[in-house]
């Protein structure tokens, strides 16, 4: 903000830099959500930044797998690795509702420098990890190596860093969407899906683009809210507000 970046910048710094110190909860591989208010003209606009299902995962390569209602894949199970949509969803509200005054590279700075440099581990961010360090030693092996140090979840205070991750910021900084949906990222996403038995191609990837969305909104106690529709869960916080309208007394 500082840097004459506006309120979109820094959300797009903020979900970078916890996407390096809070693995945990948040990252790259994930979707994300933007609902983006413009001060100049009162437009409220929004992007849907989830990803779909990998075209190969229809209903008879499921069954065929011996999946039913009753009996669906495990959590862990790679076919429900959907396509991540954070990483476009991020370009696209920078260059959407950005400033336009920093770069990519420019926002994307001080996470990539928190995960070259390091920093030290929050105590509840270390909780939560040491919480799936058994997880990631099992299904998630491959990610040992970036997300333990000494096979070990980092402890409250201990610096952690990720070269891995920061070099990936970089190239999305330098290159945007294509550098994360094309390429050595994209390679490296879809041979760790299928080696668990997941079906997602490169071309899944590469056809993934966010979507921008009309928001939905009601009145509550005079003051009008807007919320993110379907897929996302704005529509349930909405319906609430509008339930307990009619119960004064608990408001």
């Amino acid at each position: 903000l500082k840097r004459g970046g506006n309120a979109a910048d820094a959300a797009v710094a903020i979900a970078a830099a916890l996407a390096v110190t809070e693995p945990c909860s948040t990252g790259l591989g994930g979707d994300a959500f933007c609902l983006f208010y413009d001060g100049n003209t009162g437009e409220i606009r929004g992007i849907n930044g989830s990803g779909r299902s990998p075209k190969a995962l229809t209903l008879d390569f499921l069954e065929g797998c011996g999946h039913t209602a009753e009996s669906p894949p495990s959590v862990f199970d790679a076919v429900n690795i959907t396509v991540p949509g954070a990483t476009a969803c991020w370009c696209d509200t920078v260059q959407l509702f950005g400033s336009q005054k920093l770069s990519l590279q420019e926002i994307l700075s001080g996470a990539v420098e928190l995960a070259e440099e390091g920093f030290p581990v929050a105590e509840i961010t270390a909780h939560h990890w040491a919480n799936w360090a058994a997880a990631l030693k099992g299904d998630g092996k491959e990610l040992v190596g970036d997300l333990l140090i000494d096979g070990h979840a980092p402890k409250c205070g201990q610096v952690y860093k990720n070269t891995g991750l920061a070099q990936t910021l970089k190239e999305l900084g330098e290159r945007g969407k294509p550098a994360f949906y094309q390429g050595r990222v994209a390679q490296a996403v879809v041979d760790v899906i299928n080696q668990h038995g997941g079906v997602m191609t490169l071309e899944d990837l590469s056809s993934h683009d966010s979507e921008l969305i009309t928001p939905i909104s009601t009145e509550y106690k005079g003051v009008r809210l807007w919320e993110l529709p379907p897929n996302s869960q704005g529509l349930v916080a909405l319906l609430l507000l509008n339930i307990l309208e009619n119960f004064p007394q608990l408001t």
